[in-house]
């Protein structure tokens, strides 16, 4: 090898280094090409490649006072590159399905959906304000997806009074939104 201040220790026959900036540059110039192409075998682009291997040379300049041997130096490079190319895959893909949804809530339907969907909630809150306050806070409960047992319990009331105030809740709010009945008929044709 072409290594600067590299010694073969006898007794284990493994190469020490000191990775001072000679030696960095040595070893840039060594794995440089192959690193780039084992990370293009997962990002499959040439420039992300190379800007990958770059961030993992600049975190090995960072810490190289954390090896001694070679092969310590060879591991973390290629594990390196393989972490930091799946962690960009990972982001690509998250960064993608938001970009999707994005797409799709931009459409003039998600729009349009969206605004009859908030309308249609601002409008029964506003006819449920209007009921007595039991049967409110009856059908406040049911909109939470409360049973009919647990809205008892939570009331402190019998279920029956919860069904039949609840029937009598539904007869009220019919005739309070009987006007927005066509309105919603024409928002939909």
């Amino acid at each position: 090898m072409a290594l600067n201040l590299i010694k073969k220790d006898k007794s284990r026959s493994v190469v020490s280094i000191k990775l001072d900036e000679q030696e960095f540059h040595n070893i840039f110039k060594q794995y440089y090409a192959a690193l780039c192409s084992f990370a293009f075998q997962y990002m499959e682009d040439a420039d992300m490649s190379a800007d990958i291997v770059q961030d993992v040379f600049a975190k090995l300049w960072q810490i190289r006072d954390d090896f001694f041997y070679l092969h310590q130096v060879k591991a973390f490079l290629y594990t390196a590159v393989r972490n930091h190319a799946l962690n960009e895959l990972e982001h690509s893909k998250v960064a993608h399905e938001y970009e999707q949804k994005i797409i799709a809530k931009k459409t003039d339907a998600f729009f349009r959906d969206a605004i009859v969907e908030e309308e249609t909630f601002r409008i029964l809150s506003e006819a449920i304000e209007k009921l007595p306050t039991q049967m409110r806070a009856i059908m406040q409960l049911a909109l939470e997806g409360k049973k009919n047992a647990e809205i008892a319990e939570r009331l402190n009331i019998s279920p029956e009074t919860v069904h039949t105030l609840k029937k009598v809740a539904y007869k009220k709010l019919r005739a309070f939104l009987t006007d927005y009945y066509y309105y919603c008929l024409l928002l939909f044709i």
